[in-house]
């Protein structure tokens, strides 16, 4: 007779819902708000109360987890994003900022009682510093290696904040949306040079 695991099965406690998430993560911290929207839970934080809050998601929520550390850059001025309907239907839209963010996004899960939430923190892209949470989560150790490499981002109390992906003497990092799009001399085979989008000749490339 086989056995069919329940989908509690391993569980020490129910998960917490959203509404008990974002509750006891405002009462515990001052200062944060909290977003729900496609059946995720954002909570938006300053630079000085990220640690608070992520040692409270792991102390008192038991996400003992830190499943990805991730970045998102949004540079200052006016963006207009064109209509992208035959790729990912999104429509056109404008966007104006004052100054530019580079968004940090930590994503906490919870193994023991299966369930999630997203910690959002913004940096000012001209300095972007915060503080590291290898202290609460040691494998955040890595993913602010990441973060540090590609968007210029730094951890402060981190052990060996070095880049892990890009070569060490690399200039700039690559993606931040002020980073210039090819052009880059990069040693291609047959000596092929890739020229930047505004100068490209999408036939050349290929050939």
């Amino acid at each position: 007779m086989s056995y069919v695991p329940t989908r509690g099965h391993g569980l020490i406690d129910p998960p917490l819902t959203h509404d008990e998430l974002a509750q006891r993560i405002t009462d515990a911290v001052e200062g944060v708000t909290t977003e729900q929207a496609l059946g995720e839970l954002t909570v938006h934080v300053e630079p000085d109360s990220l640690l608070a809050v992520l040692r409270t998601c792991k102390e008192e929520l038991a996400c003992e987890m830190l499943a990805d550390l991730s970045g998102v850059h949004w540079p200052a001025g006016d963006h207009v994003i064109e209509r992208q309907s035959s790729t990912t239907g999104w429509p056109s839209y404008r966007v104006s900022r004052d100054r530019g963010v580079i968004e940090v996004l930590y994503i906490v899960r919870s193994a023991s009682r299966n369930h999630r939430l997203r910690v959002a923190v913004g940096t000012d892209d001209t300095d972007p510093v915060l503080p590291s949470a290898t202290g609460i989560y040691p494998t955040a150790n890595y993913h602010e290696r990441e973060v540090y490499d590609f968007f210029g981002v730094r951890f402060e109390g981190h052990p060996d904040l070095t880049r892990i992906l890009m070569p060490d003497d690399w200039i700039g990092h690559p993606h931040r949306k002020d980073y210039p799009l090819g052009g880059v001399d990069v040693d291609y085979k047959h000596d092929k040079y890739i020229p930047p989008p505004d100068e490209r000749d999408l036939r050349e490339v290929i050939d």
